[in-house]
This record gives C-alpha cells, sequence and structure tokens, in this order.
C-alpha cells in the first residue's frame, strides 16, 4: 500500500467511533496480563498510546492507576474517549491529544510506547526511527491487534469466495486473518536500527454475532469504507445469503513486545 492509499483509508476513521466501538471485538483478557508481565512496571510510569480510539487498551490501564498521554489524530474518536473517561471519572487520568504520531514533539521520550490496532497506520518510512528515538533506554514497547477469520467448520468458504469474485474487486475476504498477521512488524523492527524483538505473544478466540453486525463490522474497516457503495451492497446481499443469520469467526490476537537495542 503506497503513500496516497494509506492516508485515504486511515481518514476514513474520521467519523463512525459509535460504530467501531460498538462493533469491533474486544481484546482479550490475557493482553492484559501479558502487558504487566511483559513490561513489568513500566506501565506505571511515563506511558504513550498512540492511536487510543475509543479507548480498547486505555480505560483498564487507566483504572488499574496508569496515568497516560495519548495521540489520536480522529476527532470522532478523541470525542467518544473523552466522553467516556469523563463518565468513568478517569479524565484526571489522561492526557488525551488530537495529533498524528509523526506530530508527536521529537523530545518527548517514555518508559512505554502502547499501539493498539493502530501503529500500522503510522508513516512507515519513519515510525521505527521515531519509535527507537521515543523509548528510553530500559523503556519498552508493546503492541497488539485483533485480527478473525470465517469458520469453515460453520459456513461454505467456496461460496464466500465466489461472491468475492463475483463482488469483491478491492476488499480483502474474511478466509484468512490478515489482520493480527503479525510477521510485517517482526520483519520491519528487525531491520530497524536500535530496536529488537523482545517477546512475541498470541490468543485464539471464538466469536459468535449476527448478520447484521458483522456485515457493519465489515463497514468499520478502511478497505470497505474506500470502496464503492453500490459494489459494496451487492456484496453484502450476497455474503448475508451465503453465511446466514448467524456468522462464527475464529478470532486471533498477535501481541509484540519491542525494545531498544
Amino acid at each position: 500500500m503506497d503513500a496516497a492509499e494509506l492516508n485515504r483509508r486511515a481518514r476514513t476513521f474520521e467519523q463512525g467511533a459509535e460504530a467501531y466501538d460498538r462493533l469491533r471485538p474486544q481484546f482479550p483478557a490475557e493482553i492484559f496480563e501479558t502487558l504487566r508481565r511483559r513490561v513489568g512496571r513500566r506501565w506505571r510510569s511515563r506511558v504513550l498510546e498512540v492511536g487510543a480510539g475509543t479507548g480498547r487498551v486505555t480505560i483498564p490501564l487507566l483504572g488499574a492507576g496508569a496515568l497516560v498521554e495519548i495521540a489520536e489524530p480522529s476527532a470522532d474518536m478523541v470525542r467518544v474517549l473523552t466522553d467516556r473517561l469523563a463518565v468513568l471519572g478517569l479524565s484526571d487520568h489522561a492526557l488525551v491529544r488530537q495529533i498524528t504520531f509523526e506530530q508527536i514533539p521529537d523530545e518527548n521520550t517514555y518508559d512505554l510506547v502502547l499501539a493498539a490496532q493502530s501503529f500500522h497506520w503510522a508513516d512507515p518510512e519513519t515510525r521505527w526511527r521515531r519509535l527507537a528515538a521515543m523509548i528510553r533506554p530500559d523503556g519498552r514497547a508493546f503492541m497488539c491487534w485483533n485480527g478473525w477469520s470465517l469458520d469453515g467448520d460453520h459456513h461454505d468458504l467456496e461460496a464466500v469466495r465466489a461472491a468475492y469474485d463475483a463482488d469483491g474487486e478491492g476488499v480483502q475476504a474474511d478466509l484468512i486473518d490478515g489482520r493480527s498477521n503479525g510477521s510485517w512488524v517482526e520483519t520491519e523492527v528487525d531491520a530497524a536500527p536500535g530496536l529488537r524483538t523482545d517477546a512475541i505473544d498470541e490468543f485464539s478466540w471464538g466469536w459468535t454475532l449476527s448478520i447484521e453486525d458483522y456485515l457493519a463490522l465489515l463497514a468499520t474497516t478502511s478497505q470497505y469504507v474506500v470502496v464503492d457503495r453500490a459494489q459494496r451492497e451487492r456484496l453484502f446481499t450476497a455474503l448475508h445469503t451465503v453465511l446466514g443469520e448467524e456468522v462464527h469467526l475464529a478470532g486471533r490476537t498477535f501481541a509484540i513486545t519491542i525494545a531498544p537495542e
């Protein structure tokens, strides 16, 4: 994906925060246990979260006593997040700024940098160099991604493939899980000066939702937002037919802990 396409897709998150929050899967409870184990007490020191969205990782950490600086580029996500923090009485625990990762001041350094379902949107030309400069000598970065694929024990995957062959140009079917495939992260970290992979963790989980919610879930992902509306409607009609009223997904979470080298 070139820089122009990356930016075009990133801008799809400028609206639709409520749908994103309602439909995207939660991170498994194990991710928070793993985070604490991998980063030690750094989560109680100076913490930055990149692309906090509506607070899926932020809020549990704040509730546990962390103080977090947040860089979130979407005004709609910031609105939902700040409203939620106010309701939960956690506003004083977070500094929320509507900025991109690239707009964080160069002189800022952190004991822990977090990115949940977000760091792939950072500028690929500079993201690892900037991260290496931000992490303090004994600091860590912790990144995670949720992903899912259709469960072949419950669905006719060949029929799904045929639907995408007919009307799925430009979008990827949930026949495989590309969202939580962290091989690209490992490769880029290994090639980045000043950084090394400290640990990899993966979790599997099942997920069942109505066909209406599944199609709405797809509509929260950037590839479906940018596709032609008429094409998307044809595809969703076909998916409703081949998947039935209930959709079964195989979920996976990939997490990587990164250390300075």
